[in-house]
Parts: structure tokens; C-alpha cells; sequence
């Protein structure tokens, strides 16, 4: 499963809808790929929304989620002067380093 994030821009003046998360998930259907929704309204530069996919690799993952948005926007009167500007797999840093089993921490790595 992939977790892909799909940035939107929104026409000028525009906000995104106070119940994106619902009309996202009115339009998906069981063989969609989608195990859950969750939508990012406030995010900068652009809103986000994470598709959760099954999907056979992380570029399947990338495309089948872009071509689930353009769907969804050309199909959702809310959202269709919107458009989507990228698909992708967020890459987040992990939280720790990863460490030989020999080296001993005189310090908390992390505050």
C-alpha cells in the first residue's frame, strides 16, 4: 500500500471545499484501489489530498492516483475549474538515525 499526495491548485479566490473528504469518497468505488482518503484543505503552497493505494509499485501507485483525481475533477461540478498538479509519494525522513550496534549515545539524540 502507498500513501500518494496530490496537490491542487484552486482557481483564484477559490477555497477547497469544507467537505473535500466526502466527495472524494462519493465518487470512489470498491475496486478503485483505495483504502482510505484523507485531505490536507489548509496545506501550503497548495491542498493536498492522500489517496492510501494498493498498488504494485510506487509508480503505479503515483499514476493510478493521478488518474483517479483528473476523473474525480472532471466529474465533481465543486471542484472542476481545480486542477491537479502532481502526483506523488511523499519521501519522509526517518525520525532516527540508525546507529552501529557499538556506538554509545553520552547525549539524547533528540530533545
Amino acid at each position: 500500500m502507498y500513501l500518494v499526495h496530490v496537490g491542487l491548485r484552486a482557481p483564484r479566490g477559490a477555497s477547497a471545499p469544507t467537505d473535500l473528504r466526502s466527495l472524494v469518497l462519493s465518487r470512489l468505488g470498491p475496486d478503485d484501489g483505495v483504502e482510505h482518503v484523507s485531505v490536507h484543505p489548509l496545506a501550503r503552497p497548495e491542498p493536498v489530498i492522500g489517496l492510501y493505494l494498493r498498488a504494485g509499485s510506487l509508480a503505479e501507485a503515483e499514476e493510478h492516483a493521478d488518474g483517479l483525481i483528473r476523473l474525480l475533477l472532471s466529474h465533481c461540478p465543486e471542484l472542476a475549474d481545480w486542477t491537479p498538479l502532481r502526483a506523488e509519494v511523499p519521501l519522509i525522513a526517518a525520525p532516527f538515525a540508525t546507529l552501529p550496534l557499538s556506538y554509545e549515545v553520552s547525549e539524547p539524540l533528540l530533545d
